[in-house]
């Protein structure tokens, strides 16, 4: 029988999948960023972003959507602003 502390501990951790997918619904929610403007991969839960933004501020609602995520270990931001 497992401790209650180590069951806690696992059920607490989240898949990258679930990451991407908590990560991509953010975005999605906000208007500050152009939908389906940012890609999101997520690898031992490490998201890396690419895709066109912009401005700053659109980069910057993206990463703050994105830094806060529990499970995150880095953000790889490789997105551009592209320029009008």
């Amino acid at each position: 029988m497992r401790s209650a502390s180590s069951k806690s501990g696992e059920s607490a951790r989240l898949t990258d999948a679930q990451i991407a997918t908590e990560a991509a619904r953010r975005l999605a929610w906000d208007s500050a960023v152009p939908p389906r403007a940012v890609r999101v991969k997520v690898a031992h839960g490490r998201i890396t972003l690419s895709g066109e933004l912009q401005s700053e501020a659109q980069r910057t609602a993206m990463l703050e959507d994105v830094t806060r995520l529990f499970g995150v270990t880095g953000i790889a931001d490789r997105t551009v602003i592209k320029s009008a």
